[in-house]
């Protein structure tokens, strides 16, 4: 009985006893490799474009707010402030960021909210 529970392989591939696989090469690694280079090389230029494009459209319709930021960014980065104030500026930045952006999805959702009932 113990020799019926071993099946043996008869060539179909669908036995225990199979044959391993050869490992991949080093050459199938290397195409492997050039291949997901390939790929995040077109995703790192997508992005780039996306971020040329919305920069650009920043500076068409802001330009002043634009050139305020870069500017306050580049003062800050190259170290014209503390550190201890430069946190603080951020910290700052961020709730007002956040309240701004609370306050214009509250307006937008208040707005379908009402369009929503007077189409009802």
């Amino acid at each position: 009985m113990g020799d019926a529970q071993h099946s043996t392989d008869n060539g179909s591939g669908n036995g225990p006893w199979q044959q391993p696989q050869e490992p991949p090469s080093l050459g199938d690694h290397g195409r492997q490799i050039h291949h997901d280079a390939e790929v995040l090389a077109t995703a790192v230029r997508d992005a780039a474009d996306d971020l040329h494009r919305y920069v650009a459209e920043q500076v068409e319709q802001r330009p002043l707010m634009t050139l305020g930021l870069a500017a306050g960014a580049g003062f800050v980065l190259g170290g014209g402030l503390s550190a201890r104030l430069t946190i603080a500026l951020l910290g700052t930045a961020t709730r007002l960021a956040t309240a701004v952006a609370a306050r214009e999805l509250s307006t937008r959702i208040l707005r379908r909210g009402a369009t929503a009932a007077a189409n009802t």
